[in-house]
């Protein structure tokens, strides 16, 4: 298939800061709905859940990341890349096409590994200071997802 390292490696230094602004938000998002979905100790309320849902699948279909003082929006070429993810991300874990859930599974830590650490955490920063919609202990729910797949 594609070359998912080369590919998130060579995005610019601007974009991947956005990309990992978009990964801890989509992460933290997953974590929240499992919480719920598990009726775990911690989860957020019904409506603090859905707030965030709405939230954050609104960024990923737009592509666009509204903070309190600037929207972030991507590069086409990255934009493409991310929702070409997205897509195997549907497909493999929605619709169970156990192959692209493998190659969601490679273009993920891929994903991941080019971003790096700091930069998740400064995104998760970013986002702590700039929206309402994902409480902070969500955040450190995809910052806790997201860093186990660094090599």
């Amino acid at each position: 298939m594609k070359n998912w390292d080369e590919l998130f490696g060579n995005l610019p230094d601007t974009e991947k800061d956005k990309v990992a602004l978009l990964r801890v938000m989509e992460c933290a998002n997953g974590c929240i709905q499992y919480a719920f979905r598990d009726e775990r100790s911690y989860a957020l309320s019904l409506d603090e859940t859905r707030k965030a849902m709405k939230f954050s699948m609104s960024c990923m279909k737009t592509m666009t990341i509204p903070l309190k003082e600037e929207t972030i929006t991507f590069a086409p070429e990255t934009e493409k890349l991310c929702k070409e993810v997205r897509e195997l991300y549907i497909s493999g874990f929605k619709n169970g096409n156990e192959e692209d859930y493998k190659e969601f599974m490679k273009a993920s830590r891929a994903n991941v590994n080019a971003v790096g650490k700091d930069r998740l955490l400064q995104a998760k920063e970013i986002l702590a200071q700039n929206i309402t919609d994902i409480p902070p202990q969500a955040l450190d729910w995809g910052i806790h997802y997201l860093t186990q797949f660094l090599e």
